[in-house]
């Protein structure tokens, strides 16, 4: 019985010396701060969290509103990009690195020439030093030229002719059609 006793205090000991450090623990830890998060993968592309953040930013660099844009449209997009460029690259089409460099110095000339400076391009897209914004902007035009190749080689064979295009304004009720010059 003596230790039958003994190991029930040991036990005891041991589930208050456990139940305290769990609350100490809780007490002391910092609470959690999310940094980023994966959105989607798309074959070899992952989308991030802040990624539909910066294509907010560049949205509205170029002057289109975003209020009435919602995340989850936005994310569709960068979806149907990557998976645009994922299958360009397996159906083996190219972009040359050179091609992109232009592209790319082009685009920077162009934020350089809106916002005054190099130093006010780098703190509006809140990026540390210029190589890592060329960089960055290279991988963002790499995965869109991609894309548009891909697209271009999807429907480049597709002829549509103007029976076709009649035949499809038709089929729309009159009340679901547009209104143009309203």
């Amino acid at each position: 019985m003596n230790k039958q006793f003994s190991n029930l205090c040991v036990l005891f000991l041991f589930f208050g010396f456990v139940m305290g450090y769990a609350q100490s623990d809780n007490i002391s830890k910092p609470s959690r701060i999310k940094i980023d998060g994966v959105a989607a993968v798309i074959g070899d592309y992952v989308i991030l969290d802040s990624d539909i953040d910066k294509a907010y930013i560049d949205l509205q660099s170029q002057g289109i509103p975003t209020s009435n844009i919602e995340s989850c449209s936005l994310l569709g997009k960068l979806m149907e990009d990557k998976l645009y460029a994922h299958h360009a690259e397996q159906d083996s089409l190219e972009v040359s690195d050179a091609e992109i460099n232009d592209y790319v110095g082009r685009t920077i000339d162009y934020f350089v020439q809106e916002l005054g400076s190099m130093e006010k391009v780098l703190e509006f897209y809140k990026k540390k030093d210029e190589q890592s914004f060329r960089s960055e902007l290279f991988d963002i035009n790499r995965v869109q030229q991609l894309s548009q190749r891909m697209q271009a080689n999807i429907v480049e064979e597709i002829e549509v002719t103007p029976e076709e295009v009649r035949t499809f304004f038709d089929k729309i009720p009159k009340g679901q059609l547009p209104v143009f010059g309203a």
